[in-house]
């Protein structure tokens, strides 16, 4: 697997851990699923920039865990911090 291609992976995993955060967080919050969470849910995934730049770190982190325990090489931990501009809409 490519770099590129891990990077692929890191970013449909972080959207992941991204969106079940933010559900959680919107559950906790209200302790019930009501109408309106669907808008929120949805606007709260670009909203916070810095918030979504921690839960990519958490993703890698788990990522390169996940790729050394398999002993596989990613080429993704001498990546340099991505810019916050990722992490908006």
């Amino acid at each position: 697997m490519t770099t590129g291609e891990h990077m692929l992976m890191l970013q449909l995993f972080f959207k992941q851990r991204q969106a079940i955060r933010i559900l959680l967080d919107i559950l906790k919050s209200r302790g019930v699923l009501t109408a309106d969470d669907e808008q929120a849910f949805a606007y709260a995934q670009t909203a916070n920039a810095p918030s979504n730049a921690a839960v990519f770190d958490e993703a890698k982190h788990f990522y390169l865990t996940l790729a050394h325990a398999l002993a596989v090489e990613t080429g993704l931990e001498n990546m340099p911090e991505p810019p916050l501009d990722w992490f908006r809409p």
